[in-house]
């Protein structure tokens, strides 16, 4: 018997071979996208012959790119440079213009002073306004017809004797008549006067400006004729000259 029992234990205990592991062939699709890559010379080196049409391709379009930015530029630039030519304020009459009277501004703001120009004009002459922008009041100041605009800036624009032919918070253009010329104006040495005056700023702390300088430089050369001396000019519309000031 226990021969028996010997073998049925030796059969029962025998210890059977793991089973061999399988290895299978790489898939060949894993690799398509790679091969993909290398017929596109993606994953070429830089500089590898390879990759050089891509670089040539790169800075063609760098080329184009820096070529538009520039154009860009200019149409930018230029309008803003011509426009620099045309100004924005013109005399308030038709030329041609005589200043009878200068800007003589006071050294202290409560003593008198003349703060604009006197314009020799007849009555009934158009005025029109100086440069764009808003009638701040068109009505009588001290018995005087006056009417003032705003531009930007905060600056104003004042003309006076003048009897308004726009109302009150009218919008205006440069040149655009905005009354006529009335007589009367005091300390006028001619037959009517336009004053017109300039000034930046609110109350108190408004600065009265020579409306001259809105218009261009002012260079004065001393070269009398008779009584007055004559005016000459840089930057200011050509249809709109100066003939003198009087002293």
């Amino acid at each position: 018997m226990r021969p028996q029992l010997y073998a049925v234990h030796l059969q029962k205990t025998k210890t059977h071979p793991a089973p061999a592991a399988t290895i299978s062939a790489p898939d060949a699709t894993r690799r398509e996208p790679i091969a993909s890559l290398q017929r596109l010379n993606i994953m070429a080196p830089a500089g590898s012959p390879a990759a050089r049409p891509h670089v040539r391709t790169l800075r063609r379009v760098l080329a184009a790119l820096a070529e538009l930015l520039v154009i860009a530029l200019l149409l930018w630039v230029l309008p803003a440079v011509a426009g620099a030519d045309t100004p924005r304020f013109l005399l308030p009459l038709q030329a041609p213009v005589s200043v009878v009277r200068g800007f003589d501004p006071p050294v202290h703001r409560w003593q008198p002073g003349h703060r604009g120009v006197d314009l020799a004009a007849p009555a009934g002459t158009a005025v029109r306004a100086a440069g764009a922008g808003t009638v701040q009041f068109a009505g009588d100041v001290a018995g005087r017809p006056v009417v003032s605009i705003r531009h930007s800036g905060d600056l104003v624009t004042t003309y006076e004797p003048v009897r308004a032919t726009i109302p009150r918070g009218q919008s205006v253009r440069r040149g655009e008549v905005i009354g006529l010329v009335v007589a009367g104006h005091p300390g006028c040495p001619a037959e009517a006067c336009l004053h017109w005056g300039a000034r930046r700023g609110r109350g108190r702390s408004a600065e009265y400006l020579n409306p001259l300088g809105l218009v261009g430089a002012i260079r004065v050369r001393l070269k009398p004729v008779g009584t007055v001396v004559a005016l000459t000019r840089v930057g200011v519309p050509a249809d709109a000259p100066l003939a003198g000031v009087r002293r």
